[in-house]
């Protein structure tokens, strides 16, 4: 189905060709936002990782359907994200990323592993990390991941759309205060 997504040309293509993912009956409903109708699609009702269920959840509530990547669509040794992210008539592959720690190179791992499985990351901070301490692990986790189109960032219940141009740049700051 997803190929078909791929295949369709055009806005209205696109959109019915997203319809027909998310209506299918091979999907479970895990969660749905009653402000933006938008839910939380996998392929089994038990997921292994709860805080990866915890981010998605809070996605929706950003407008975002959140369609968990079937297993069987990764070859063995293959590159393997988390999900499709869906609004409107796009989908986009992220890597999930729950940080609980408040260690800047533990940031940066994590942003360099997950650069390595998909171009969108999401992250969600679940510690009370300072604004400093949490740029200085962005800013180390971006340098050299030039594929890293954007970070979805949740931080002190906000939530930001970080690309690398204002990650590196001087505002950071005042925009995460």
């Amino acid at each position: 189905m997803i190929k078909k997504y791929n295949d369709a040309v055009g806005t209205k293509k696109k959109r019915k060709a997203i319809e027909n993912l998310l209506g299918s009956e091979e999907w479970v409903v895990l969660h749905t936002d009653r402000s933006t109708d938008c839910s939380v699609y996998t392929e089994k009702e038990d997921m292994d990782h709860d805080h990866e269920i915890s981010t998605a959840r809070a996605l929706t509530a950003m407008d975002y359907d959140v369609l968990f990547a079937p297993s069987g669509m990764f070859t063995r040794d293959g590159k393997r994200f988390d999900v499709f992210l869906i609004r409107s008539h796009v989908i986009l592959k992220a890597d999930l990323k729950s940080i609980s720690s408040k260690n800047p190179d533990t940031i940066a791992n994590r942003i360099t592993g997950g650069a390595q499985q998909a171009n969108r990351l999401v992250i969600d901070i679940v510690s009370d990390i300072d604004t400093r301490t949490l740029v200085d692990g962005l800013r180390s986790g971006i340098v050299g991941q030039r594929k890293l189109v954007e970070i979805l960032l949740f931080y002190r219940n906000r939530f930001f759309r970080l690309t690398y141009q204002e990650i590196m740049g001087k505002n950071i700051y005042k925009m995460l205060q």
